[in-house]
């Protein structure tokens, strides 16, 4: 069981941590030159939750296509309409360069160093891929080899391609790990109260990391399809989701976006429900109640894509102060290996995890009903390859609105699904053509880094990106 750690302890370990080659500045005498591994990773946990839970939901539930801005508040209406720069996503790139990968090694090398600490390895391991996986997925080229395993202050990128390559040996490495050594270690060297993911446990760890490895390979099936038949057999996926759900209802220590948008600005109403979520949901899903609140006549509603909606007209985004922050989840597992079996061409076992990934989305947000769905207007219908995959995919769009809204706009690039035009809105905001594919690089790297990339525009796709 996942205990809680004070905010105020975490926020001490922000500043807790020695400094090094990552960032040129002076040291602080009042701060403490060194910090134990069991401060460093929950540090890295909330710094983590802290970007998920907001910038990439934010970006993510207006890009996937699941709200829309208020017609009567601004706050976010260049979100909605892509118009950004490459200042807009500074915050992101530096917080996760100069603050969580730099936490992440030195816990890897304490851990190497005490000999006994092969847990607190698995953990840090695990949020280095996490944290590549959404650098990449983000903004494509990655400083890793000269940025993060020879902290050049000014490296040279890895292309997506060998950013995925990296990722894969790195989900293998963690993967070859002695998982008997490391549930021994957590019994010696204890991280269950600090780590805020699992309670230190090591076989989730194992999951998870199965989870994203899975996650990446079907970014290029034809080339992986091997290995995914492999890890399929072995069928060691999720079975409790991967979530920080240390929040409280007060201030500055409530989930992120809710704490943003609910608590800190003037306004409560800016983001209402996209009617793109009814493309694929059945309006008696129970679960858009969860998803939408402030409901005009008791009845979720929503305003077209790229539009401004009127507030007495749609319903919002409902925001929790308690929601965890998601990493993984359990229904997101299950469509993953839904995909993956419907692309070996295996309808029967597509179908079972398709079933159980709807079932597990429910039981998430804690609606009733799944198995009524399953056999009703979500009905699995074995078709081809492109069918199946399709179906999967909109449920899984569809159930991502809390938790994976990021995950939905990935795939939604990745795949093609749902399709724009037919099952939701195509709007192409201020672009002269195409979507968001990607975030635009810092401006900071490119001001400060000369080997930094050349700029790329926000509609240019990535390798993976259909």
């Amino acid at each position: 069981m996942k205990k809680f750690f004070a905010f105020i302890a975490l926020a001490a370990a922000l500043v807790s941590t020695s400094c090094n080659k990552w960032l040129d500045i002076n040291t602080n005498p009042n701060y403490i030159a060194e910090a134990d591994m069991s401060m460093l990773l929950p540090t890295v946990q909330l710094m983590t939750a802290d970007k998920v839970g907001y910038e990439l939901s934010l970006y993510g539930s207006f890009w996937a296509q699941y709200v829309v801005q208020c017609s009567t508040t601004n706050q976010y209406y260049t979100v909605m309409t892509y118009d950004v720069t490459n200042s807009t996503f500074t915050g992101p790139w530096s917080y996760f360069y100069a603050s969580i990968l730099p936490r992440i090694k030195e816990i890897i090398e304490k851990a190497e160093q005490a000999g006994d600490a092969s847990n607190y390895i698995l953990e840090a391991k695990s949020m280095l891929v996490y944290t590549l996986y959404l650098l990449t997925s983000l903004y494509d080229e990655v400083a890793y080899t000269e940025g993060y395993v020879t902290e050049s202050q000014t490296p040279h990128f890895d292309s997506g391609k060998d950013m995925q390559a990296i990722i894969i040996a790195l989900c293998e490495e963690i993967r070859a790990m002695d998982a008997q050594k490391a549930a021994q270690d957590e019994i010696m060297n204890v991280t269950a109260s600090a780590d805020m993911v699992f309670g230190g446990d090591t076989d989730a760890w194992f999951q998870f990391v199965n989870t994203l490895y899975l996650k990446v390979l079907l970014r290029d099936f034809s080339a992986n399809s091997s290995k995914i038949s492999a890890l399929l057999a072995e069928d060691n996926f999720l079975a409790e989701d991967a979530s920080f759900d240390n929040f409280q209802d007060q201030a500055d220590k409530s989930n992120p976006f809710y704490e943003s948008d609910r608590r800190q600005l003037n306004t409560t109403n800016n983001i209402r429900c996209c009617s793109d979520i009814f493309g694929v949901l059945d309006a008696s899903d129970p679960r858009l109640t969860y998803f939408y609140d402030n409901n005009p006549g008791g009845v979720v509603t929503g305003g077209a894509y790229g539009t401004a909606a009127d507030p007495t007209e749609t319903s919002r985004l409902a925001l929790y102060a308690t929601e965890p922050v998601y990493f993984a989840t359990v229904d997101e597992a299950e469509f993953l290996k839904a995909e993956a079996y419907a692309r070996l061409g295996n309808a029967a076992q597509a179908q079972a995890a398709y079933e159980a990934a709807i079932a597990a989305a429910f039981d998430r947000v804690g609606a009733k009903g799944a198995a009524d769905f399953i056999a009703g207007a979500y009905a699995f219908d074995p078709g081809t390859t492109e069918q199946m995959v399709e179906q999967i995919i909109n449920q899984k769009w569809a159930s991502q609105v809390h938790g994976l809204p990021w995950e939905g706009w990935f795939d939604l690039n990745r795949t093609g699904y749902p399709v724009r035009g037919t099952t939701i809105t195509d709007n192409h905001g201020v672009l002269d053509s195409g979507y968001p594919q990607r975030f635009i690089y810092s401006k900071t790297s490119a001001d400060y880094n000369p080997n930094s990339p050349t700029p790329v525009a926000l509609n240019v796709k990535m390798w993976w990106q259909k």
